[in-house]
């Protein structure tokens, strides 16, 4: 039987994923890990090293298809980009657990992410410079804007329950992506 490296560590990196979302860093198990990913733990940590190194690959890969996304972004206006980063995080919302995860257990050395993070940072930064982002009264830089730009879209992710309404329903995904386009046109405007 052929081995496939590649395909192995895309299985662990996708495990990990669901396991680090669901559990953080201190509630998951590797042995959960490596069985959803069809593998041993003594090859998963061949391939990926211990817990917190497969903690920070995950992490990674959410900050380098971020970055991905900003530039693939097809966007002729701030307000576009945005919902193309709404997008992203709500077709990925596992992505932002990982974040909140990282951010609450106060565990994670971001230093070890910091050259992703920077290059997925650059990538957005440009993108919103070359959109023309302007903000309001010239008192903001792009990096504020940039901040307040992901804030809007994440914003549902961090309310219990993805945002239920007091009537126990969702608001419509639709929705939320024009309430992001409206609000970002009233910031940078």
């Amino acid at each position: 039987m052929v081995h496939d490296a590649g395909q192995t560590r895309r299985h662990i990196l996708d495990a990990a994923t669901a396991e680090f979302s669901r559990h953080g860093l201190a509630g998951a198990r590797v042995d959960r890990i490596a069985a959803a990913a069809g593998c041993s733990k003594e090859r998963l940590y061949a391939h990926v090293g211990d817990k917190g190194a497969l903690f920070e690959a995950v992490l990674n890969a959410g900050f380098a298809s971020l970055g991905d996304a900003a530039v693939a972004a097809e966007a002729d206006t701030p307000e576009d980009f945005a919902v193309a980063l709404f997008d992203h995080f709500s077709a990925r919302p596992d992505q932002q657990r990982l974040l909140d995860w990282a951010r609450l257990e106060e565990q994670y050395d971001w230093s070890a992410s910091a050259a992703v993070l920077a290059d997925a940072r650059r990538a957005t930064l440009a993108r919103l410079e070359a959109l023309g982002v302007a903000p309001a009264g010239g008192a903001w830089s792009v990096e504020d804007v940039f901040a307040l730009v992901i804030a809007l879209a994440t914003a549902w992710a961090h309310l219990p329950g993805g945002g239920v309404r007091t009537d126990g329903a969702l608001p419509p995904v639709e929705h939320q992506r024009e309430l992001v386009r409206e609000a970002v046109r009233r910031l940078v405007r």
